[in-house]
């Protein structure tokens, strides 16, 4: 019964090798240059609106209500949260405020 054992310890080191010397082979063709990891990367491209794009999502700020924004695009459709109503709302709601502030 010894035998049996010692044969399936030696079994599963030369296995665990094998396996090891795959590992590396693999690691090594995958390898990636510290630098080269961001030339494929999309740049984040900022428009006049202060927009930062990211895949379809845009992240914004609106400097009129001080407030920030998020655009997704899905399809021909481009939709935004809050939006324009929602940041007019607020600014004729916050001057109303300060009308009646100053009354």
């Amino acid at each position: 019964m010894q035998l049996n054992r010692l044969e399936m310890i030696e079994q599963s080191q030369v296995e665990y090798v094998s396996k090891v010397s795959k590992i590396q082979e693999s690691e090594e063709k995958t390898k990636v240059d510290p630098d080269e990891q961001y030339k494929n990367a999309q740049p984040k491209a900022i428009n006049k609106e202060n927009d930062i794009i990211l895949d379809n999502v845009k992240f914004g700020y609106n400097e009129d209500s001080k407030e920030f924004f998020v655009r997704v695009t899905r399809g021909d459709n481009e939709y935004q949260f809050p939006t324009e109503d929602m940041f007019r709302l607020k600014q004729s709601l916050s001057e109303a405020y300060q009308n009646t502030k100053q009354s």
